[in-house]
């Protein structure tokens, strides 16, 4: 790995289609076919990146380059990027016969003889701004084509020593001279051997309405007029951005989940990917020679360049005071869309004081309209956080209760709106009320993306702690934490579900609450099984049974449910299937769709392991059929799945694949970009059909979002039919290795190698 305090030049990704244009434009300029090239791209894509990389290419090495830059100052000289460009000329070629362009004739200088510098008048004194009669060129009087005409001669007689090519970076900086000058070279250079490429930002292309930027009409007549090849650089997909972090690391491959939260941070930005990454590094907070080094990373640790913060502020100066304040609001409004209805009725303004800030705001950039919906949304997430981050914490609080009462007076019975009116009530600090809308928001999300119901959840228990401890928010708490744990379950975070399980367990034992004490036992039941220790969660479920003064069928059926699993992973059929039918029975009494779906699955799996292939693929089916007619779809997912399983082993491959990418997309629907069980069958999928790297790359995908977790049973299967994989390919030896491995792992699950 590279030394943390050393930064080195990376490839360049991403950009093939832009050099390759480049490159054919530069081999029609060397026949004398000259151009201008604006190149357009945000603060860090990598623009001044695509100049350097240009030099490189084979059509470039015959040409002469020169450069000039455009600087953020208001008082900067006139005509500086053309200053530059003839200043690095001088240095490198003395006493040439050519004038210099910044200097115009004076009248008792004389004709025909070598030019002096004191025979000229400085360029710069000669006033810029003046008007431009139409009868003449657009943009130039007389007077000034004469002056503008001792430039082009200048340069027409640089590129009759070789194609030249000028770059001007920055060009959004640009004086109005300097820009009027383009303009009229970018009518003279067409038959000539020169190449001029300027670079600018469109986001800084505004100030402020009644101030039009000095580029904005130039570049409206250059392409009117064709005069121009335009070329914007987009940001980095998500595999390029994977492909940058890898070359930064010197690692083969990052992890995905690392790779997912850098691209949500950045865009996709290569500017801000190598900052955050140098910045991780240096902090010490990510080490990729170390193993699982990308686990566990805060993303509040990945902290933004402090120039990026700068551009985007700086940008904001240009802001009517209205627009900054429907800004700062927008700011707040994580997870809720934007729209004139709710800026309008949580800030103090009129209906056009509100339409002209947001026509300013994305004519600025800063926001983009969302045209279907009528709605709003930011440029860049960067953007977003940076104005969040220059709030104060009272100002904050301020825009977090406007807008969660806006929200709520409009669609507090709208489901979709819960969790955003409750996140903002929770970052307003009406603890009360963010309570009620969290567990709404909640219990509408549970079973479709149980991910986002136990965020909000955990806000829940953070809201209890700060209302007084009352018996009804006792209650409430411990009814919360049961729920809380449930979901930890099924996203299978047995850590947390084991944690919020044993704090309900002592807060329904010091609430004397017997029959949810049993709940928070069966959970950890649960848990113990999730992760192999079958006889300390046998004895979870047995406390159940012995301790609960009169029968809750719902609890019964989750216990016998857990042990009859045990059973049926150490290979003892019969006493599973007995178990799963007192379940069943239990379920039935409260008519529960899915525990009955649930246990229609896990009896498939019993028929699957005996060997009564179709008699499972019944099971499987009607399980699937409860589970989603109850809405329990990340469930219905495992039914599909498990019969792609049973399709494999009948060698219906097709049958197999088709169940599999069911089971896939259902269970990416729900928001489980990761499911692992079809994944891990899709190794065993793609090895049957000797489809060997297709194998390793779901076999990598899949090692490593277990990293870290308790699932034996999925390391060990992946294991073994990546084992597989090697063996069909000839690696023998290595998939010895995976296979005892695999087996090593079953082992210390207790479970046979046949239930696999």
């Amino acid at each position: 790995m590279i030394p943390s305090h050393e930064r080195k030049r990376t490839n360049y990704i991403g950009r093939k289609a832009e050099l390759s244009l480049l490159s054919d434009i530069l081999d029609n300029v060397r026949d004398g076919k000259g151009n201008l090239v604006l190149i357009a791209g945000e603060a860090g894509i990598g623009k001044t990146r695509l100049i350097e990389e240009m030099k490189h290419l084979d059509a470039f090495s015959t040409f002469n380059l020169l450069t000039g830059r455009c600087l953020y100052f208001k008082d900067t000289d006139i005509y500086l990027p053309f200053k530059e460009i003839f200043n690095q000329y001088k240095g490198i070629m003395k006493n040439i016969e050519v004038e210099s362009p910044f200097f115009i004739r004076s009248e008792n200088s004389r004709e025909g003889s070598l030019i002096r510098e004191e025979d000229f008048v400085p360029m710069s004194l000669i006033p810029a701004e003046v008007e431009y009669p139409e009868e003449t060129r657009e943009g130039m009087n007389v007077e000034g084509l004469m002056d503008f005409d001792k430039m082009s001669e200048f340069i027409f007689k640089l590129s009759d020593r070789g194609p030249l090519c000028l770059f001007i970076d920055d060009l959004h900086w640009a004086d109005p001279p300097s820009i009027k000058l383009l303009q009229y070279l970018a009518q003279k250079i067409t038959d000539h051997p020169i190449l001029i490429v300027c670079t600018y930002r469109p986001e800084d292309l505004f100030w402020a309405e009644d101030t039009p930027h000095p580029l904005t009409d130039p570049l409206k007549r250059l392409s009117r007029d064709k005069l121009f090849i335009p070329m914007e650089l987009k940001r980095l997909s998500r595999e390029e951005t994977d492909e940058l972090i890898s070359e930064i690391l010197e690692v083969e491959r990052i992890p995905r989940s690392f790779g997912r939260l850098i691209y949500k941070r950045t865009n996709g930005n290569p500017f801000f990917v190598e900052e955050v990454i140098y910045s991780l590094l240096e902090r010490n907070i990510i080490d990729p020679s170390v193993p699982d080094w990308h686990k566990n990373i805060d993303p509040q640790t990945i902290s933004l360049p402090t120039t990026l913060k700068d551009i985007i502020l700086r940008r904001m100066h240009w802001l009517s005071s209205s627009s900054i304040a429907v800004l700062r609001l927008s700011s707040v409004s994580s997870g809720t869309l934007i729209t004139f209805e709710i800026i309008k009725d949580a800030l103090n303004l009129s209906d056009e004081e509100v339409l002209e800030a947001l026509e300013e705001l994305v004519r600025a950039k800063f926001l983009r309209e969302i045209p279907d919906e009528e709605s709003y949304d930011f440029e860049n997430p960067v953007i977003q956080e940076v104005v969040y981050s220059e709030l104060n914490h009272s100002r904050r609080r301020f825009l977090h209760n406007k807008m969660a009462h806006v929200l709520e007076e409009r669609f507090s019975k709208n489901p979709s709106y819960l969790g955003s009116i409750g996140i903002h009530f929770y970052k307003g600090k009406e603890f009360e009320k963010a309570l009620k809308y969290l567990i709404k928001a909640s219990s509408h999300f549970s079973r479709v993306a149980p991910q986002k119901a136990l965020d909000y959840l955990t806000m829940v228990l953070i809201c209890m702690e700060n209302l007084p401890q009352s018996d009804s928010i006792k209650e409430q708490n411990l009814e919360v934490l049961i729920e809380t744990s449930n979901l930890c379950l099924k996203i299978s975070e047995w850590d947390r579900a084991l944690q919020f399980a044993e704090k309900a367990l002592n807060l329904a034992t010091v609430l004397r609450r017997n029959r949810v004490k049993m709940k928070a036992k069966v959970n950890i039941g649960e848990v113990l099984r999730c992760r192999g220790e079958y006889d300390k969660a046998l004895g979870a479920y047995q406390d159940v049974f012995s301790n609960m003064q009169e029968e809750d069928p719902e609890t019964f059926a989750q216990a016998y449910m857990g042990m009859g699993y045990i059973h049926w992973r150490r290979g003892e059929f019969p006493r599973a299937l007995e178990l799963f039918s007192r379940s069943l029975q239990y379920a039935k009494l409260q008519n529960n769709l899915s525990t009955i779906g649930a246990l229609y699955l896990n009896i498939g799996n019993v028929f699957n392991h005996r060997g009564d292939l179709d008699k499972a693929i019944d099971y499987y089916r009607r399980g699937s059929k409860h589970l989603e007619s109850h809405g329990n779809l990340l469930e219905a997912c495992r039914g599909y799945s498990n019969m792609g399983g049973v399709y494999l082993q009948k060698g219906e491959l097709d049958k197999a694949e088709e169940m599999l990418r069911t089971a896939l997309n259902k269970s990416k629907e729900q928001g489980r970009s990761d499911p692992w069980w079809p994944q891990i069958l899709m190794i065993k999928l793609h090895a049957l059909r000797d489809e060997f790297r297709e194998a390793e790359r779901i076999f990598d995908m899949v090692n490593e979002e277990l990293k870290g977790r308790e699932d034996r049973m999925a390391q060990g299967t992946s294991l073994l039919y990546f084992g597989l994989s090697r063996m069909r390919e000839g690696k023998s030896e290595e998939a010895e290795t995976l296979i005892m491995r695999a087996l090593s792992i079953f082992e210390s699950a207790n479970t046979p190698l046949e239930i696999t």
